[in-house]
């Protein structure tokens, strides 16, 4: 169970499916409803109210580095409003990670925002290639079923409480 609401990203556009089912899955594993906001919505006004309804797992559905016409961008807005974060990452078809990971992780970093995990979703989970790439990573879960989801949500609960 989740006692703060959590927004959901993809370390670049993830597939919508994909995504989609890594988050209903994760909000199930949590117990809290899970939302969906596109990222041509305005983060200023849904972030100010992302604690009003409780615990909950939100899915910012689209590129949440784009920047939008007015100038706002969702990194941004996710650090200015300290909103705990989870980065998705999908592997290549060879299990390698793709550099759009690390530097999706870099733009996280330097906007401050509060990431609570970074995610593998499906492909191989390869410890000792996760070890070598340097990522801060939470795990890894199925892109269907739920392997691998248990020690996540361990370890997420665990990076929670710091």
């Amino acid at each position: 169970m989740l006692d703060q609401s959590m927004v959901v990203i993809g370390a670049g556009p993830l597939p919508e499916l994909l995504m989609r089912g890594a988050c209903t899955t994760l909000a199930e594993a949590f117990g809290v409803p899970l939302s969906t906001i596109a990222v041509g919505e305005s983060p200023q006004s849904f972030l100010a109210d992302l604690h009003r309804d409780g615990p909950r797992l939100v899915r910012l559905a689209g590129d949440s580095g784009r920047v939008a016409v007015d100038g706002s961008c969702w990194i941004d807005a996710l650090g200015a409003w300290r909103a705990p974060t989870l980065l998705l990452a999908t592997p290549l078809a060879d299990g390698a990670i793709p550099g759009v990971v690390p530097a999706y992780l870099a733009l996280c970093q330097s906007r401050r925002v509060p990431l609570i995990g970074l995610i593998q979703i499906g492909g191989a989970w390869r410890l000792s290639e996760r070890r070598r790439d340097g990522l801060p990573w939470s795990g890894w879960m199925a892109d269907q079923g739920n392997e691998g989801l248990d020690a996540l949500v361990t370890v997420l609960q665990r990076q929670l409480r710091r």
